[in-house]
């Protein structure tokens, strides 16, 4: 009886658990609604979201055999399936599979569904935000020992004179060279100017796209609770202006 009676204390503390309120936001044409739902919902969803960037991810890159191979089959795929938003459709901000089901998006949800994929690929991925608004949004993609440049929404894949990929260092050493690559205007901005004062930026410890693994966001939890946890990521670094 009394292993009954603590198996049923254990049962009823695990249900107090699991229906704890817990938030959830979403934001429609930038403005943000929160949104109630029990505990074992929402982890119910991350374990979803997780298995499907899984299936996806490796349906798309699955048979590549290098870093580059990867990255070019992520690159390919989310230039292809997460279009421009429509004219007088929503844009909505949620989780990045949402936008995947969508297919549409803002640039900075192109590159959160690329560098989501891609590091499900194996390949570690960034992105964020450089030069005045409108803003250009640049990911940030670690092959073969350094942090390579691209821009997703405008389809470029930054290279150095000596036509190698470019890292993130020879974007900051000759800016204007990087920026010849990509369209001549910006949302009624040059291009070039989005580059003015570009400085390479310190790679976060935890980014966007490991939040989205269980694994990685939960030993991050435990190591910032010891008091090692390291750089988080930042859509829009202090350090690339220093």
């Amino acid at each position: 009886m009394r292993r009954l009676g603590l198996c049923a204390i254990g049962l009823a503390a695990l249900v107090a658990v699991a229906n704890v309120p817990t938030t959830t936001y979403q934001g429609v044409n930038f403005v943000v609604s929160a949104r109630t739902l029990p505990a074992y919902v929402k982890a119910l969803d991350f374990a979803d979201r997780d298995a499907n960037y899984k299936g996806l991810a490796r349906q798309i890159a699955g048979r590549a055999s290098s870093d580059e191979a990867r990255l070019r089959a992520v690159f390919d795929w989310t230039r292809a399936n997460i279009r421009d938003t429509p004219t007088g459709f929503p844009v909505v901000d949620d989780h990045v599979w949402h936008i995947i089901i969508r297919g549409y998006g803002e640039d900075d949800q192109k590159a959160d569904v690329f560098t989501t994929l891609l590091t499900y690929a194996g390949v570690r991925a960034y992105w964020i935000f450089i030069g005045p608004r409108p803003e250009l949004v640049l990911s940030f993609v670690k092959a073969d020992g350094a942090w390579r440049v691209l821009d997703v929404a405008n389809g470029v894949m930054f290279r150095s004179r000596d036509g190698h990929w470019a890292t993130a260092d020879d974007v900051a050493a000759d800016p204007a060279f990087a920026a010849a690559q990509g369209p001549a205007v910006y949302r009624g901005v040059p291009y070039a100017a989005l580059f003015d004062g570009f400085r390479a930026p310190i790679p976060p410890d935890l980014t966007r796209a490991d939040m989205q693994v269980p694994g990685a966001r939960t030993w991050f939890a435990i190591k910032r609770w010891l008091g090692s946890g390291g750089r988080q990521w930042e859509m829009r670094p202090a350090s690339r202006h220093k």
